[in-house]
């Protein structure tokens, strides 16, 4: 605390004339009765600088004197292209004010750091957006594709996700539906469904009549040639419909989500459980086993990813396959098991969800 209204005088004040901030003191009339060497040296060579002393001396007075506070404040300026952290406190001797007393600390290497570091986050937000609206906009849409109709619900955890699925003709009597689940999230995550749906399309272009089995097959030669890390994987989920025929082959690599198959004419809903590794270069898979079911008009196939049985509730505890199967056996009805999922977690997500649901027509 200071303890006499001349600053000047003051033998102390030798402290503030070696300091690197810039410190100047203001009496109760808004006058500047004390600055440091540092301080005048810089107003000397700035009329900017010297015009804003001149201005914000009385300014603090007015707001001094309009709020009677304690307070100190911290505010940043601009100053003749430097920016400065500017922290302005009140001086008391007992109850008696004698004035403000202002440090001007130079932070413009740290603000031009914080402004670069601002920019490069927003760019980084950009290309994110950008990869985003790649990613939705590559999903099939909600529509009919020859005997099927489709309809999904593709809600990402981030701005990014990770589980993919696709729609592709075969021929005029085939369709191929397949659902993927990439580890992670983010632009990595997001670049590998790009690659399996342009991989995807090419095998199915390439080799119309490969089954299900020689397709994840195939799929996993192509992504073991990328030379990932061990660490990145996925898993799928491939099924064939030949409607010539009223059947639907498919195959699994390592999708632990078996898709639900509900039967109208039984009024029933069964899982198809296929074994298949994960496509990844830790371990070669041996085999992709192969199974098929007969389909008629009305049956619906649900696909979903494991962020809808691994959903959570205040509890913690998942929602589960039972819970899964035993709402879908009610509804058949896709948006209804949703909302089942989403009362469950009171709307609370935690990973990429997931759910597509194909339902057969005979034409």
């Amino acid at each position: 605390m200071v303890k006499r209204n001349n600053f000047t005088e003051d033998k102390n004040f030798f402290i503030l004339n070696s300091m690197d901030d810039r410190v100047r003191i203001v009496d109760p009339k808004g006058k500047t009765v004390f600055i440091n060497d540092v301080f005048k040296n810089a107003s000397d060579k700035s009329l900017e600088l010297k015009n804003y002393i001149n201005e914000n001396a009385s300014f603090l007075m007015l707001q001094r004197n309009s709020t009677l506070s304690n307070t100190t404040m911290i505010e940043e300026k601009l100053i003749d292209d430097r920016y400065f952290s500017i922290k302005t406190s009140p001086i008391y001797n007992g109850d008696e004010f004698l004035g403000i007393i202002e440090v001007y600390r130079d932070i413009t290497r740290e603000s031009l750091m914080k402004i670069e570091l601002f920019n490069n986050n927003r760019n980084m937000l950009d290309d994110v957006r950008f990869v985003k609206k790649i990613q939705s906009n590559i999903l099939p849409k909600d529509n009919s594709y020859a005997n099927l109709r489709l309809r999904s619900k593709y809600l990402p955890s981030d701005e990014l996700s990770g589980d993919f699925f696709d729609i592709i003709k075969i021929d005029d009597n085939k369709y191929g539906i397949y659902i993927a689940d990439i580890m992670g999230h983010g632009v990595k995550a997001s670049i590998m469904t790009m690659f399996i749906k342009l991989t995807m399309n090419a095998i199915l272009d390439k080799h119309p009549t490969f089954s299900p089995s020689e397709i994840l097959f195939k799929l996993r030669d192509k992504f073991a040639k990328l030379g990932m890390e061990s660490s990145q994987y996925f898993t799928a989920w491939l099924g064939v419909f030949d409607f010539s025929e009223n059947k639907l082959t498919f195959s699994n690599a390592g999708h632990n989500c078996p898709p639900l198959l509900y039967s109208k004419s039984k009024d029933e809903v069964s899982f198809l459980l296929v074994s298949g590794r994960m496509i990844s270069n830790i371990i070669e898979p041996d085999n992709y086993d192969e199974k098929m079911v007969k389909i008629e008009d009305g049956d619906r196939l649900l696909l979903f990813s494991d962020g809808a049985i691994e959903a959570k509730n205040e509890a913690r505890k998942e929602y589960g396959l039972e819970r899964l199967r035993d709402v879908y056996n009610r509804e058949h009805d896709l948006e209804k098991t949703y909302k089942d999922i989403k009362k469950f977690t009171w709307g609370k997500q935690e990973d990429d969800l997931s759910l597509v649901e194909v339902e057969y027509k005979e034409i």
